[in-house]
């Protein structure tokens, strides 16, 4: 069998900044290109130097796909193409397109004008970074050149998340980004059609975490609800980004300016 090549250029033995590198069938594809939300210097990026110390990104990469809009996924994209350099063609889903510049342009504001950082992309590389993006559909075979041809499918993570399959001739490689197979109140479970690649890529953050039923998530997060209203506290959904943030407040709390935020 011809040599199949993966490269981590971040999250290898890692959680964030994911970006993989494949080289297969002659045909290189990045994989993601997130930012590592721990770190404030060169390391919150991808190691990009592996593959522009022999030239420039377009001409080496055949093309980039973006699992998602979570930034550990996707808050490097202008910073590579805008900055390292590369003007070839970036794919991602419509409900990633349309999320991932808001994401990306609320963490500019928060590293460069709160916190007044430099080496950081701007409001115009944004904007010209997802120019170059070709929205997805899913289950749409998406021939990228005469030999490379990709299909994404529904990954259950956050709205617009999506799985890959890659061909290129009779090789293939399947990338799962983050995926959820358990079905709730907002998405649905991954799926994907039988296949049978060369090699699987897959998300395995908490692949060995044994987590509570959903009933019994829901009915602890309605428990913690309840007691604040009862204590004469105030509860509030409301959409933050690509999560649901619950926010409740109660009067002995809110005496003391301290309020809780929960997550889901």
């Amino acid at each position: 069998m011809p040599e199949i090549k993966v490269t981590p250029l971040g999250a290898g033995q890692d959680v964030g900044r994911s970006c993989i590198l494949v080289s297969i069938g002659g045909k290189n594809i990045m994989l993601d290109c997130g930012m590592h939300m721990g770190y404030n210097d060169d390391r919150r990026f991808p190691d990009f130097s592996y593959i522009t110390q022999n030239g420039r990104l377009t001409d080496f990469l055949d093309c980039v796909i973006i699992s998602h809009f979570h930034l550990d996924h996707c808050g490097a994209l202008p910073y590579m193409s805008e900055m390292v350099g590369y003007d070839g063609p970036i794919y991602m889903t419509h409900p990633t397109k349309a999320i991932c510049p808001i994401l990306l342009e609320d963490f500019r504001k928060i590293t460069v004008d709160k916190k007044g950082e430099t080496n950081f992309f701007t409001s115009q590389m944004i904007k010209d970074c997802m120019k170059k993006v070709i929205p997805l559909n899913l289950h749409q075979t998406v021939q990228v050149d005469d030999e490379l041809e990709i299909k994404a499918y529904y990954a259950g993570h956050v709205l617009g998340a999506a799985m890959v399959h890659i061909k290129v001739g009779s090789e293939s490689v399947v990338y799962t980004g983050d995926y959820n197979m358990t079905p709730d109140r907002h998405l649905g479970a991954a799926w994907i059609d039988k296949c049978r690649p060369d090699i699987l890529i897959s998300e395995s953050t908490y692949a060995t975490t044994i987590r509570d039923s959903k009933r019994c998530r829901e009915r602890d997060f309605l428990k913690k609800v309840h007691e604040s209203i009862e204590r004469g506290g105030k509860g509030e959904n409301e959409p933050e980004g690509p999560n649901l943030l619950l926010h409740w407040t109660d009067r002995e709390k809110d005496s003391k300016n301290l309020c809780t935020e929960k997550h889901v």
